[in-house]
């Protein structure tokens, strides 16, 4: 003859035993995507000397610069939040391993009575006592159910950790590009302040040859005009070097106009004495952080799917606990009792209209959203390389031409300006020609800020690895939380 209560015991135990043994919902697999092995264009050579550890940055001989660098890994508001991002995830994956395991309470409770007889003699009998309780809860994980949470939330806690060496990444660029689009406003500020000069000067040699009979009042006025078209240039330049600085000061963490001082004597360009780790398409899966980070929101949502399957099933709940009280104390006998108890609570939703189902579908679609996202990330990096590599050879195109282009205007003016003194030829050639040279100046000033633009962007774009930022950030006191 069976009996019963072995028979339930026996099966909760076989419950139990296959806790932790499944795990319903699909297990991550990582894409395979099919990448062709090199990029459309060709891959130019931007140095002899690879960067140190792949800190790219580290190579340029500029103090200024670096030291901007090292304030901002220290001070950046986006990396601090995104620190603080890190360590609310990682509160949440710790919060949900303890929700899934044992939930221990206790309880402390205390009583005290007094009865007065309705006899002559009047007794009264005093009773107190005391009581204490320890109650034990775990639900086990049949199907796995709380194993994918916890993936969940250690999948979303590395995520956030991906996206923090994103932010290094987007930061150091945005800085030095600041820093580059600042000395660049600075050089043509300078150039321009040249040319005023120098059409300064030809308008002095009009007013002579004005007043030795040899000029016109109209060339006069020609030359003024080109004067004051010239200076009122400088305020604009001027307006964009002011936000450059401010626009630094914000992405070292600091008020606008902090930086005023150490920025505002003009510097030459900042020169890069390494080439990017530019490598094949196929690394941006292990160099980019935003790429890593797109795959971790796919592991988190195909984890999601197991979540919300598990509801479909049984769910297992053990309870226990254990009392102790004491009475008595006063003028009764003193009573001592102990209790414990354990029981078993097999809980199953039998209809819900639906709702389960349409759940895990909801976790599915989100899991191909993701998927879809993380694809697009990483089409989207590989297009942001390839187009930095167009950037920089047309860009190195450019400034060679201008190079040229500066050279041979300079020949124009200088021989038009000598004619115009001997009186063999108009005035109007000295003035187009000195409105050359100024415009082919600018343009070539703009095309090196512009190449250097390229050269960062292409920096950038092959990416960071992750252990190269954690050292970094190491060697400039800057602690990282993880955990």
């Amino acid at each position: 003859m069976n009996n019963p209560h072995i028979s339930a015991i026996s099966g909760i135990a076989l419950l139990v035993a296959l806790a932790g043994c499944q795990s319903v919902g699909p297990d991550y697999t990582a894409p395979n995507f099919d990448l062709v092995g090199a990029y459309t264009p060709e891959i130019p050579v931007i140095a002899a000397n690879q960067s140190k550890q792949d800190r790219w940055w580290e190579s340029t001989t500029d103090p200024v610069l670096n030291g901007l660098i090292n304030e901002g890994v220290e001070n950046n508001i986006d990396l601090q939040i995104a620190i603080s991002r890190i360590r609310a995830a990682a509160a949440t994956a710790r919060g949900v391993a303890g929700a899934n395991g044992p939930q221990v309470g206790a309880s402390v409770n205390g009583s005290a009575s007094r009865s007065t007889s309705s006899r002559a003699n009047g007794d009264q009998v005093t009773d107190m006592g005391y009581g204490a309780g320890i109650d034990l809860s775990w639900t086990a994980d049949i199907w796995g159910g709380q194993s994918r949470e916890e993936e969940v939330a250690e999948a979303d806690y590395l995520q956030q950790v991906y996206l923090r060496e994103d932010v290094y990444r987007t930061m150091i660029a945005d800085i030095i590009r600041n820093y580059i689009e600042l000395r660049g406003a600075q050089r043509r500020l300078a150039l321009l302040r040249d040319s005023l000069d120098l059409q300064r000067q030809t308008s002095n040699i009009v007013q002579v040859r004005l007043q030795t009979g040899l000029g016109s009042e109209l060339d006069l006025s020609r030359a003024r005009a080109e004067v004051a078209d010239l200076e009122a240039t400088v305020p604009i330049l001027q307006t964009t070097i002011d936000r450059s600085i401010n626009a630094i000061s914000i992405l070292v963490g600091a008020q606008p106009g902090t930086h005023r001082d150490l920025l505002l004597d003009a510097s030459p360009l900042p020169e890069f004495q390494s080439s990017p780790p530019i490598g094949i398409p196929a690394d941006l899966l292990r160099r980019r952080p935003d790429v890593r980070a797109a795959e971790l929101a796919l592991i988190s949502a195909t984890s999601q799917i197991g979540v919300e399957t598990a509801t479909l099933y049984p769910e297992l709940t053990l309870d226990g606990s254990l009392a102790l009280g004491v009475t008595g104390y006063g003028t009764g006998p003193i009573v001592r009792t102990a209790m414990a108890a354990i029981g078993a609570l097999i809980d199953a939703t039998l209809y819900d209209g639906g709702e389960r189902r349409a759940n895990i579908t909801v976790a599915e679609e989100e899991a191909e959203q993701a998927f879809l996202t993380y694809r697009q990330t990483l089409l989207s990096a590989i297009e942001e390389v390839e187009s930095a590599i167009y950037g920089y050879v047309g860009a190195v195109a450019q400034r060679d031409s201008l190079i040229a282009s500066v050279q041979y205007h300079r020949d124009a003016f200088e021989q038009s300006r000598v004619r115009y003194v001997q009186g063999l030829s108009d005035f109007l050639d000295v003035l187009d020609s000195q409105r050359s040279l100024t415009t082919s100046l600018q343009s070539l000033a703009d095309s090196e800020t512009d190449l250097e633009l390229e050269t960062i962007n292409l920096y950038s774009a092959a990416g960071l690895s992750v252990e190269d930022v954690e050292r970094y950030a190491n060697e400039a006191g800057v602690a990282l939380v993880n955990g």
